[in-house]
């Protein structure tokens, strides 16, 4: 069987990783048998290729990092994540995923790393009982990314700003359709419902949660995805 090595959740997160959360969405997807461990021990986890999650355990034992890593994993075995897509299709699929899984997911890091409320959210839900040091140290080498980036280096109005230019773009691409791509789920629905639930609320900071909540259409679309998730998804052991 294969086992999903991930982050913890709450407060409704299967977990507070969107990328964990995503590559579930893909494992579900595939068809194939999984189960679900969550990593808690800092050794275990610096441990991992690459020093994070998601990582995925296969029969043999063997360590497959990343979300999409483990896409490829697993269409190795067959797994066909964007049915009945054209060449043009699968290539916008390909863009918007790494729209979300790069451009959004930075909003992401800012709303929960740098904003002040964003963090005093983190510090209650993912550092629940992580002494203070520990966790501000975690900050101070996020927030040095951040700023690496840029992104940290831009005002709050203009963050704002790129990201409800984001979600209108986005929104734009869903129109009246359930998913991004038609009818049926694809890969890139794996990757924007989950980073969209994210912004949307606590522990991201209020500011970007109400931005991403004024698009009701990705709200009713990411709330279809991730109900269904919720109950279908295998639980933490």
């Amino acid at each position: 069987m294969l086992t999903l090595l991930t982050h913890g959740g709450g407060d409704g997160f299967y977990s507070y990783s969107m990328f964990c959360t995503k590559a579930a969405l893909l494992l579900q997807m595939s068809g194939e048998d999984w189960q679900r461990q969550d990593v808690n021990d800092p050794a275990e986890l610096a441990s991992m290729p690459h020093h994070k999650l998601p990582v995925l355990r296969d029969e043999t034992g063997a360590l497959i990092p990343d979300s999409e890593g483990i896409r490829r994993f697993l269409e190795a075995r067959g797994a066909e994540f964007d049915p009945g897509l054209s060449d043009l299709q699968k290539a916008q699929s390909r863009l918007l995923i790494r729209m979300v899984d790069e451009a959004l997911w930075l909003h992401l890091m800012c709303a929960r790393w740098l904003e002040d409320d964003g963090w005093a959210g983190m510090t209650q839900t993912v550092f629940a009982g992580v002494p203070a040091p520990v966790a501000e140290g975690f900050r101070a080498k996020v927030m040095q990314g951040l700023h690496f980036t840029g992104h940290s280096r831009l005002d709050r109005a203009e963050r704002l700003l790129r990201l409800g230019q984001d979600l209108t773009a986005l929104e734009a691409v869903l129109g009246d359709q359930p998913y991004l791509f038609g009818d049926r789920m694809t890969a890139a629905d794996c990757s924007a419902a989950t980073m969209l639930d994210a912004l949307s609320r606590a522990p991201a900071a209020r500011a970007v949660a109400e931005v991403t909540q004024n698009h009701p259409r990705l709200m009713t679309y990411v709330a279809r995805i991730m109900e269904a998730a919720a109950a279908d998804l295998p639980k933490a052991a």
